[in-house]
């Protein structure tokens, strides 16, 4: 499947000829390097120069490291050292580590392999002081064992005892099979830039200052140095590099009696070749800070510089920067960053300090990103200037990796830079596509069959001409082409285009490097997932798990990134990716589309992932009975019984059919699991297999036990004896034949047993279906017919009871009636407020054992009576008697004596015996009814 897609690398820088990534690399510090062939620059970790201060490296145009220098020895692209620039090989340049511009690589303007290498050696005193022998030496010419920084500066690793002056050597890069050597006949070749005739000169030769900028003709580079007072410009074109400099004598002089100090410091020329600046550390040899900062204009079409302009004095200067479009100056000073405007007249007025940000006075290169770096002395840090062109704080410093500064990882920045012809910085054309002024993409990728077009349009009539990989396209002469032009090329392409404007205006030259790369090569796959959710027959898909069998063509699926998506038109806009990935539910069989991109490339295929969802086995259907012997529904199942009829083939028993699907939730304690449900429940058993399993469910039964209440009670009557009664278990009779009994007692197995005796009976009841069984006692309680006496109150005329009292020997439980048997009967043995009358008592045995009765008289007798005539219970008498009765009463003292007689119709005891009245006492009285009964009591007689 194809699949496009641009990855663009934006490298901020411009250029002059044809130069686009030659300052793509540096190499500097302690091992330290960086490359702007990634955005952000990253940092490089396989150099292999440690150097103080001068340094400088190349790469060709597509922004390739070529090689690398400290002014003495050189290494290649592979980081090994050329056979004719090594410097303790004895075949080593004539810099020195410890010079400002130790080194300085410029192309030669028409030969695209050759390269020269400027080197300025550090004019040591102790060197001049045993000139023309070996140093060091002291100030009489007396031998040194060392130099004056101490012991461990010494021959040959601190310096060769000679101050060399400017040389320079050419490198041929067809040498060495594309590695690049020293042309032998073209090493350390002398330029003079010093007064011969000048015994002083001479011992010094030239200060730790050079630069670079393309000729105002376009043709030719100028490369600048300085001594004294002096400028030494000269000039390098097809011919090589003219000895004669052009030579500007103008101020400040830097005498030879500041050297070696007054020798330090950076001359920059600025991108556009109008302007040069230079830092003296100092201007005499002083413990004060007597350096300073100088702006000059250079011709560039002439070489001869003008204008001395005095930007800072008295200060510690050592690096010097031009921001890329040449209108903003920067320098550094002991610790601080100074910057100047340089639009306006009064320049100096400008100045804007920024202190303690460098440690020391360090280099501060302009780079290929439009941004300007300059070392954290000693640190692992690079920090950054991000908007150079703009002003005061305005600039973007910035010393965090945030915010652009550079972390080295490990290796350490010192005080140097490389420095580069400053032309590569201006001028530069974008072909791809241009977002700022500095701002150009060199770099794009490219996936398989795809296409991009590269263009440039200027703003003047001029003429275009394409190349690719270095060779003219022959026709190719319009400002745009179609890439790759050469679709038979399967590898990485360059692309270069020169436009030569017609008013005369130096040629620009625009570069994009391709980098051509392979779809993924991919094949489509299936995913089969049993289900493990029944409820909406679902699985769970890894979708990464497939993800080595997508690659079809032995890559690692480390080289990858993964995104899965519902549609392929997703997958292709890359749009509403799947989420979980690594869990994702599907509830039917469907097709997923798998987005592959190669991490380096970023180029994509899509691929398509089936999904299958598998059911499983449906395994019998089993069940385990228990008896409900904890009468609370639950009971303990032994599940290996259901394990023993397969053989013992389960994998397992679960609580639900999902977590036998899942295998999750195993049942541990098989042998003991207590339903959860009462009474009945469920679980799953799972037998594995080449498929989804198989599962079964076990019904978990708890029978209940045999329907009977605690305890039966059945009632005797003693009276009844010997007769018997039927006694039998609480089971319905239209259900006995459904169990089976037995009585302990009798030793009988029927349903009921007959019995006449009292006592406490068992009958164990078995459910035939199911086994279970349980024991209901029977309680035989002994009941019989009461026997009583009666209490009765009939003193009054309404408020008169009865009162019945049950005899011990009375078993049962009774109930009482006054005059029916047929009731109403009442619990209570108590009936009050009974009116004078004749009644029938009688007491029933609730449990059925029978009714007894008993009559009982409630006549009104009197139990006192005052006979004082006051009207009120003057007579003794019967308060009422049934109209019916007849009754003679009589009255008798305590000593049985007869003292009054009279029936039912007199009005009563008047008191009196024969006239006279009695004492006040108790009397007694006889009652004969006419039925036979004589009722017989006492009553007072109160005056």
């Amino acid at each position: 499947m194809k699949a496009l897609f641009l990855f663009i690398f934006i490298l901020l820088c411009s250029l002059q000829l044809t130069a686009q990534g030659e300052a793509n690399n540096w190499y500097f510090g302690e091992f330290a390097g960086i490359t702007f062939n990634t955005n952000p620059p990253s940092s490089l970790s396989d150099g292999q120069l440690s150097t103080l201060e001068g340094c400088s490296s190349i790469s060709d145009t597509s922004g390739n490291l070529l090689f690398y220098t400290d002014g003495r020895t050189v290494w290649d692209k592979e980081h090994n050292i050329m056979p004719n620039a090594d410097y303790f090989g004895g075949t080593g340049l004539m810099g020195d580590p410890s010079s400002t511009s130790s080194g300085l690589i410029v192309p030669h303007p028409s030969e695209p392999n050759l390269y020269y290498i400027f080197t300025v050696d550090e004019p040591h005193q102790d060197n001049a002081n045993a000139y023309p022998n070996q140093g060091p030496a002291d100030q009489f010419g007396n031998p040194l064992p060392y130099y004056d920084e101490g012991p461990d500066y010494a021959i040959p690793q601190e310096d060769d005892g000679f101050n060399n002056g400017f040389n320079y050597s050419l490198v041929d890069m067809n040498l060495r099979n594309g590695l690049g050597n020293i042309v032998e006949d073209q090493q350390n070749i002398h330029l003079v830039t010093y007064d011969e005739d000048d015994p002083e000169e001479i011992k010094y030769k030239c200060a730790e200052k050079i630069t670079a900028v393309v000729n105002d003709n376009c043709n030719s580079i100028w490369v600048i140095t300085h001594f004294v007072n002096r400028f030494y410009a000269f000039s390098i074109d097809e011919n090589g590099v003219d000895p004669n400099p052009v030579v500007t004598e103008i101020g400040p002089t830097i005498p030879l009696d500041s050297y070696r100090r007054g020798a330090l410091g950076y001359l920059k020329a600025s991108p556009e070749g109008n302007k040069l600046l230079t830092a003296n550390l100092q201007d005499k040899y002083s413990s004060l800070n007597t350096g300073n900062v100088y702006l000059y204009d250079f011709n560039n079409a002439t070489g001869e510089v003008e204008n001395p302009i005095l930007l800072k004095e008295n200060i510690l200067a050592y690096g010097v920067e031009f921001s890329p479009n040449s209108k903003v100056a920067y320098a550094t000073s002991s610790a601080d960053l100074v910057q100047w405007n340089l639009e306006v007249e009064d320049i100096q007025s400008t100045e804007y300090t920024i202190e303690n940000v460098t440690g020391m006075g360090v280099a501060i290169q302009l780079a290929p990103d439009g941004k300007i770096y300059f070392p954290q002395q000693q640190t692992q840090m690079l920090n950054v200037i991000n908007f150079p062109n703009n002003l005061g704080e305005n600039m973007g410093l910035s010393t965090s990796i945030e915010n652009g500064a550079i972390y080295l990882e490990g290796n350490s920045a010192m005080v140097g830079l490389p420095p580069f012809i400053q032309s590569i910085f201006t001028s530069r054309i974008g072909i791809i596509e241009e977002t700022e002024d500095t701002q150009i993409e060199t770099q794009i990728r490219l996936c398989e069959d795809e296409t991009f077009i590269l263009s440039y349009e200027h703003e003047t009539p001029a003429t275009y001409q394409w190349y690719e990989n270095g060779e003219l396209l022959d026709g190719e002469n319009s400002s745009s082409l179609e890439i790759p032009f050469n679709t038979d090329f399967t590898e990485n392409l360059n692309y270069t285009l020169d436009v030569f404007p017609e008013n005369g205006d130096c040629k620009l030259s625009g570069i994009a490097n391709i980098d051509l790369n392979a779809l993924p090569k991919l094949q489509n796959t299936t995913i089969s997932e049993c289900i493990n959710n029944i409820n909406d027959f679902s699985s769970e898909f890894n979708l990464t798990e497939n993800e080595a069998n997508m690659i079809n063509d032995g890559t690692s699926v480390q080289d990858y990134n993964f995104s899965y998506f519902f549609s392929e038109e997703e997958a292709e806009n890359n749009e509403n990716p799947i989420p979980n990935e690594n869990n994702l539910t599907a509830t039917t069989d469907q097709v997923i589309y798998a987005r592959v991109e190669n991490i380096e490339s970023a180029c994509y295929s899509i691929t398509e992932i089936e999904l299958q969802i598998s059911d499983y086995q449906t395994g019998a259907s089993l069940s385990l009975i228990r008896c409900d012997d904890e009468l609370n529904g639950i009971q303990d199942f032994d599940l290996t019984e259901i394990d023993a009829s397969f053989l013992n083939q389960i994998s397992g028993f679960y609580t639900s059919i999902n977590n036998a699907l899942t295998q999750t939730n195993q049942i541990a304690n098989l042998e003991s699991f207590p339903n959860t449900q009462t009474y009945v429940d469920e679980v799953f058993y799972r037998i594995d297999n080449d498929n989804c399993g198989t599962i079964g469910k076990v019904e978990l039964i708890v029978q209940n036990l045999p329907m009977l209440s605690n305890t039966l009670n059945y009632m005797y009557c003693l009276n009844n004896y010997p007769e018997t009664i039927r006694i039998q278990p609480s089971i319905p009779e239209n259900e006995d034949d459904l169990y089976e009994y037995f009585w302990p007692n009798t030793n009988q197995t029927t349903y009921s047993i007959n019995i006449n005796e009292v006592g406490t009976y068992q009958v164990l009841v078995t459910e035939i279906e199911t086994g279970c069984e349980a024991i209901q006692e029977i309680e035989v309680t002994a009941t019989n017919l009461a026997t009583f006496s009666l209490i009765t109150q009939d003193a009054t005329r309404f408020d008169n009871y009865i009162q019945v009292i049950i005899d011990d020997n009375s078993l049962g439980d009774y109930e009482f009636a006054l005059d029916s048997p047929h009731g109403p009967y009442q619990d209570s043995p108590l009936f009050e407020n009974l009116t004078p009358g004749f009644y029938t008592v009688f007491v029933r045995d609730k449990n059925g054992c029978g009714v007894v009765k008993r009559e009982v008289a409630l006549l009104g007798i009197m139990q006192f009576f005052t006979p004082n005539n006051d009207g009120i219970n003057d007579y003794w008498k019967i308060i009422r008697l049934d109209k019916n009765i007849i009754a003679d009463i009589y009255i008798f003292d305590r000593f049985g004596k007869l003292l009054f007689q009279f029936d039912e119709a007199n009005q009563g005891w008047d008191g009196n015996y024969h006239g006279k009245p009695m004492l006040n006492n108790d009397y007694w009285y006889a009652i004969h009814l006419d039925d036979g009964r004589i009722l017989r009591g006492n009553f007072t007689l109160k005056r």
